[in-house]
């Protein structure tokens, strides 16, 4: 048996018979994980109020036989509540956990922060389409597979706005003009608001103009899909 000192984030939260509780959750160090809430539906459960999704939490675990079980919490803040006054804000939260439920697994210190701070940031004024597309392109990024966008992959060559062919999924990159003769699915001015999510900080999000977010979203989850 371990004891173990780490922070959580709740991606789901599910019922295990009449009274006990299974939580996945995204750990600071440990990664995905499930954590096991023996009485967890309970009402005298210490632990109830930090097992609802969009929950951050800092606490001991105790880990046997792979299984990971809370000994104590000693901070937690729950955003749920705040997400569930706005409908938009809950449905881009519930996207968020749902795309990083589905694609991360591994540990890694920056997509945990990259979560935790989307969440805290989803309860302020925000645009839920840019604001789903930045979680998306970030997470890209921080994997390490976002699609290479100054250089042909072909051929090496700078792309700009004038020799700019295509943004291919199969290859990661932008193609030139030289190198394929293909219709582009995004053009040129995509290609640079994909430029600005890769670096823009959430303070700067609503600043932030991008007129085909949609376009943009769908291109990604399709290249997260193929690539991860």
């Amino acid at each position: 048996m371990d004891i173990l000192k780490d922070e959580a984030i709740v991606l789901r939260k599910s019922f295990s018979g009449d009274y006990d509780l299974s939580l996945t959750v995204y750990m600071r160090k440990y990664g995905k994980e499930n954590i096991y809430l023996p009485k967890g539906q309970i009402l005298k459960s210490p632990f109830l109020p930090s097992s609802e999704p969009f929950t951050w939490f800092r606490g001991l675990f105790i880990k046997r036989r792979e299984k990971f079980f809370i000994k104590e919490i000693d901070r937690s803040r729950s955003l749920g509540i705040l997400l569930s006054q706005d409908m938009k804000k809950f449905e881009t939260a519930y996207f968020i956990t749902d795309l990083f439920n589905r694609y991360v697994i591994f540990p890694d210190e920056k997509i945990f922060v990259l979560l935790k701070k989307s969440l805290y940031y989803l309860t302020q004024e925000i645009d839920p389409h840019i604001f789903s597309l930045n979680f998306t392109a970030k997470l890209i990024y921080l994997s390490g597979i976002f699609p290479e966008l100054e250089v042909c992959v072909r051929c090496g060559v700078n792309v700009d706005k004038k020799n700019y062919g295509f943004l291919s999924q199969i290859d990661g990159g932008v193609v030139c003009r030289k190198c394929s003769k293909r219709k582009p699915d995004l053009f040129y001015t995509d290609i640079q608001d994909l430029k600005k999510l890769k670096v823009v900080s959430f303070k700067n999000l609503k600043k932030l103009k991008i007129k085909n977010t949609q376009k943009l979203q769908n291109f990604l989850i399709d290249y997260l899909r193929k690539n991860l």
